[in-house]
């Protein structure tokens, strides 16, 4: 048409992308433009034919698809060239609804190439009932050049390239509706000195959309929480989890649970069907044998030895809890000491309550699981114990009067020591030393002297709640 070389390509300009969705169901084309050659009719200016090339709009077409037979059917036109906008990259959404297309908008001119309007990213609803007029803008800036790829990664987020930039430009939430969908302009750096192009390697779309069953191996008794981690949106799952001799190992909820019937290695497996794809998924879920617990130690009460403690043997323990050959056993103050397995009570060693009642942990354990159960430590007041003989010669036997249980335990006692004939000669406390055979009341009262031999008697006041006075003799020698 022209003595300048120029290519048919050049002119009709019917570049851009195809795109299988990843069901395999639909196809998606853009063309650049939708040019004939008898439009370029008496134009010899290559660059007056290069502009009425790209700005005259091109064409967005939705097809079906078989993906047995390879036949393409059903065009519906998205956009037309009528519309003024010309197409090239274009991407399905990870979860199968949504349809991207990038287009550019420009005017002829006869000084360069085309002017440049504006571009656009385009989004349609597959599943409404007419897609053509679903469209939504979800982006729109005037920076040139526009025209660039579309394609899905791994992450779910669609890259957007736009030549001779540094960045690749993103939509992050691609399954969102609208401007939710969230483009950000230059939001993907390159690799150091790299640049974009129009283009991007295209992948199979259903390779990105398989999932992971999310669970975990654990011991035997528990319920085990059972996940599907898709990007892709789920339409249903059933699950098979491989127990045979449970009347539940079948579920079609999308998050189950199961209690296995054994300790055992099983094979679990979920049929997935999403809006995109049909996939299926195993995984092995270890069951481990529990820890076993024979018995649930009693509680343990002792005599208060002063201050409300008590010094408490806990050795007998372990044999109460666990007869099992290779279980492990410790006690713990608490309950999240004993799950943790840290500062376990050496019950080598007399254990000292630190309060009454006290709640202690026991931890029995295998080599991958553990069991928890407890007992309580109390302190209780004790009948006194009265010794009734004072000897008070410095031999280490019976040189106070000793009332065992009595001090640091009912700590607001007083004592009184009368003679035969009822006269007070001696009054102590829980803050005064035992009572040494001399006097400290009286007419007569000497505290360096020892009192005659003889009977004398007692009279001991506990200042508790409910309890009453005791009283008896002791005799001095």
């Amino acid at each position: 048409m022209i003595s300048t070389p120029i290519t048919n390509v050049d002119v009709a300009a019917m570049r851009g992308y195809i795109k299988l969705n990843a069901r395999g169901d639909k196809l998606v084309a853009a063309h650049f433009s939708n040019n004939t050659t008898s439009e370029f009719s008496g134009i010899i200016n290559v660059l007056e034919a290069r502009s009425l090339a790209y700005a005259q709009g091109g064409e967005l077409y939705l097809y079906d698809f078989n993906n047995a037979t390879g036949v393409v059917s059903n065009p519906q036109p998205l956009m037309t060239r009528a519309d003024g906008a010309s197409f090239y990259g274009v991407e399905f959404s990870g979860n199968g609804r949504y349809l991207y297309a990038e287009a550019d908008f420009m005017l002829p001119s006869t000084t360069v190439i085309y002017e440049f309007l504006r571009g656009e990213i385009l989004q349609y609803d597959l599943t409404a009932s007419n897609i053509a007029a679903s469209k939504t803008v979800v982006h729109t800036d005037m920076i040139a050049p526009f025209r660039g790829a579309l394609q899905l990664g791994l992450d779910n987020r669609i890259y957007h390239s736009r030549i001779n930039e540094s960045f690749l430009s993103v939509i992050n939430n691609p399954d969102d509706s609208g401007t939710a969908s969230n483009y950000i302009y230059n939001d993907f750096a390159l690799t150091n000195g790299a640049q974009a192009i129009y283009g991007l390697p295209i992948f199979v779309q259903s390779f990105l959309l398989n999932g992971d069953i999310n669970a975990v191996d654990h011991c035997f008794g528990e319920s085990q929480a059972f996940t599907f981690n898709t990007s892709a949106q789920i339409e249903s799952i059933l699950w098979d989890f491989g127990d045979i001799n449970s009347s539940n190992n079948i579920s079609m909820d999308l998050s189950s649970s199961h209690i296995f019937s054994a300790p055992g290695t099983y094979t679990v497996t979920a049929n997935v069907e999403t809006l995109v794809s049909s996939f299926t998924e195993t995984i092995e879920i270890t069951v481990f044998e529990p820890a076993i617990i024979d018995v649930v130690p009693m509680d343990i009460e002792l005599c208060d030895e002063g201050f409300d403690t008590a010094s408490f043997d806990l050795s007998i323990i372990e044999s109460q809890v666990s007869s099992t050959l290779n279980q492990l056993v410790s006690i713990h103050e608490t309950d999240e000491e004993a799950r943790l397995h840290i500062n376990s009570i050496n019950t080598n060693l007399p254990y000292q309550n630190t309060s009454s009642p006290q709640t202690l942990y026991v931890r029995v354990s295998n080599t991958n699981c553990y069991d928890i159960t407890s007992f309580n430590i109390n302190v209780k007041n004790c009948p006194v114990e009265v010794f009734n003989v004072l000897t008070p010669d410095d031999d280490g036997i019976n040189d106070t009067f000793i009332v065992s249980g009595l001090r640091d335990v009912y700590d607001k006692h007083k004592i009184f020591i009368f003679t035969r004939y009822g006269m007070k000669i001696w009054e102590g406390n829980n803050d005064t030393p035992s009572w040494d055979g001399t006097s400290n009341r009286g007419l007569v009262h000497n505290s360096s002297k020892r009192l005659p031999t003889g009977t004398y008697f007692y009279i001991i006041e506990f200042n508790e709640p409910g309890l009453k006075p005791i009283a008896g003799y002791v005799y001095l020698n």
